[in-house]
């Protein structure tokens, strides 16, 4: 019996490619967006789905969220009107996105911006007096996440001679993993003043809604460098501007407090409440971290090992923890 998938918005072309030659010949997969008739789909993907679509098929076991995380309003809606729906994530932009955090590491540790912009004007004065940049050889990396992304930005630094501890919420003892000394999350506040960089790589949940706050990033050693590529919201937008201010830490942050609603807003939406534009020592990148040339391609695999092992009748992987958010 065919596995029936319902797709409700088309994928982007070299998506829908990878999807269809990667997909078993017994999964149906029918793109909408007019729900099929008769709805018999037991999958679908959406990220933040019509009632409409939920509602339609009476064989709907799985919802597909086609990208990393939970939208808030998609979990409330599950959890509230469909409490036994499974609901499943990609994890398709984990290289691409550990990519862009070790590019906002070393971009900030080493002030790269500012010594361009002052060249650029002709001015050598950034290779002469003091030097802020950090070398991170000998340092030690604290990884909040140690999941797909996380996992890759600890064997990165390792590769440039950081020691690398990290936290994982299922973890419930320290271990050491690969390259990281995982530790149980509720470690962070005795980890962070051991750590002269953070990479934030923790999706957005109640358990990690303002992770970071004044409290915690006073923890840092003076100079330390925070990246970000989880969610804005695990940071305290204020702590951060006040720290990153008074020249007690640098970052780089690709995940913001603050985005464009629609079309027209996006050539003018300021990321946050603070000025972070006018800061020498943060690197401001547009939340493109997972978006690469390759991105539609592994999203279209990424896809289809998940709808292929439903059509085995195997548990499909990623399935997403409603409760904790992620």
């Amino acid at each position: 019996m065919a596995l029936e998938v319902f797709l409700p918005r088309a994928p982007e072309p070299e998506f829908g490619r990878v999807l269809r030659e990667s997909l078993r010949s017994d999964v149906d997969l029918r793109v909408g967006p007019d729900v099929p008739t008769p709805a018999r789909y037991r999958v679908l993907v959406a990220g933040r789905p019509d009632l409409a679509h939920l509602e339609a098929s009476p064989s709907l076991e799985a919802l597909v969220i086609p990208f990393a995380g939970i939208p808030r309003e998609t979990r409330d809606l599950v959890l509230r009107d469909f409490p036994r729906l499974a609901v499943h994530n990609l994890h398709h932009n984990a290289a691409p996105t550990a990519e862009m955090a070790m590019a906002l590491l070393l971009a900030a540790a080493k002030r790269v911006l500012p010594g361009d912009a002052a060249l650029r004007r002709g001015d050598w004065s950034p290779r002469y007096g003091e030097h802020p940049e950090l070398l991170l050889e000998g340092r030690t990396v604290l990884v909040l996440g140690h999941g797909a992304v996380g996992s890759r930005v600890a064997r990165a630094c390792a590769g440039l001679g950081m020691r690398v501890l990290a936290t994982r919420r299922a973890a419930t003892a320290a271990e050491r993993v690969g390259d990281a000394e995982v530790h149980p999350a509720s470690a962070l506040r005795s980890l962070l003043p051991r750590a002269h960089a953070v990479v934030v790589a923790v999706p957005d949940t109640p358990e990690t809604d303002g992770l970071l706050g004044e409290a915690e990033l006073s923890l840092l050693p003076a100079g330390a460098v925070l990246v970000n590529v989880g969610r804005g919201r695990v940071v305290d937008e204020g702590a951060l501007f006040q720290a990153l201010r008074a020249g007690r830490l640098s970052a780089g942050l690709d995940v913001w407090w603050r985005y464009p609603t629609g079309e027209e807003t996006r050539t003018r939406t300021p990321p946050g409440d603070h000025p972070f534009r006018d800061l020498p020592n943060v690197v401001l990148s547009p939340h493109r971290a997972g978006l690469t040339d390759g991105t539609e391609a592994l999203r279209g695999a990424a896809l289809a090992e998940l709808l292929n092992a439903a059509a085995r009748w195997e548990p499909m992987p990623n399935r997403v923890d409603l409760a904790r958010g992620y």
